[in-house]
């Protein structure tokens, strides 16, 4: 990973402390088949309304999550999708928790220069090792764009 986009996911976990209960998550074990949990509010895709803020998480969606038997870190599979008219850089960060809600890792991704309509898969390693299964959900989706 570059040092800009090592910068970018360092600043990133600076800026978004907080979480939102709002995204999309999906839950998975060791070896587990995810199970995708819908959003409690579904964003629209392309360029925001006015007077709305642009919800760029639409454009993220979790493929797989599931905790590596071997090393007990949880990992997400993702695809991003430039659903926007230009170039833009996504830096996603997302929430590993636990069955009773607590927030057990967390991790981080960056898609770089996506161009419209193109797609990327990401993956993004959780920070801690955990011990029992867990939900992935996005925290926070920034799209930069022209980078």
């Amino acid at each position: 990973m570059s040092t800009a986009a090592l910068l970018a996911v360092a600043a990133l976990a600076a800026v978004t402390a907080c979480s939102s209960s709002d995204g999309r998550a999906v839950t998975g074990g060791d070896d587990s088949t995810p199970t995708v949990i819908p959003p409690s509010v579904t964003a629209a895709t392309g360029a925001p309304t006015a007077g709305v803020a642009d919800d760029a998480s639409a454009d993220v969606t979790i493929d797989s999550c599931a905790v590596d038997a071997a090393t007990k870190i949880p990992k997400a599979e993702l695809t991003v999708t430039n659903h926007g008219s230009d170039t833009a850089t996504y830096t996603i960060r997302l929430e590993f928790v636990d069955g009773g809600g607590t927030r057990v890792a967390e991790g981080a991704a960056i898609a770089n220069s996506l161009a419209a309509n193109q797609q990327a898969k990401e993956t993004a390693d959780g920070t801690a090792q955990v011990t029992s299964d867990v939900t992935c959900k996005l925290a926070k989706v920034q799209r930069l764009a022209g980078m």
